[in-house]
């Protein structure tokens, strides 16, 4: 009875966290978002918040800082092109990340580049896209 007790409450709390994401399309979510995707990057999975010069060969970064969101234009290419671009595409809630992302220089030190990304909730789809800005 306890492990039947102890799996009901781990799955409760699972389902409680991933739950936790704030409204769908806040502010919040869209940090939350951008943590989990940092978090798969640092740990050297795909992520949706790489950057060019990564992709072109660095190390994966070792942490970042959100220096400051602002609201957004939605990118007007947030969507599945199999399921063509809803109508209500201007109301999507967007907004741009400032982010410091730390890496390990080639001498051992810390090096830090602000990157800017976008990101994009798509309510059709109820997804995240995430873009870096140039």
């Amino acid at each position: 009875m306890r492990l039947i007790n102890l799996i009901v409450f781990s799955s409760t709390l699972t389902l409680l966290h991933g739950c936790d994401m704030g409204t769908a399309g806040s502010e919040r979510a869209a940090r939350d978002h951008y943590h989990q995707e940092f978090q798969k990057w640092i740990a050297g999975d795909d992520s949706e918040v790489t950057t060019m010069e990564y992709r072109l060969g660095l190390q994966p970064p070792i942490g970042y800082d959100i220096r400051s969101v602002a609201s957004e234009e939605p990118d007007s290419l947030a969507y599945d092109r199999s399921l063509g671009l809803p109508d209500n595409w201007q109301e999507w809630p967007a907004y741009k990340l400032n982010v410091a992302i730390e890496w390990k220089s080639e001498a051992g030190t810390p090096l830090e580049k602000v990157t800017t990304y976008r990101l994009t909730w798509n309510a059709h789809e109820q997804k995240w896209y995430v873009k870096e800005r140039f």
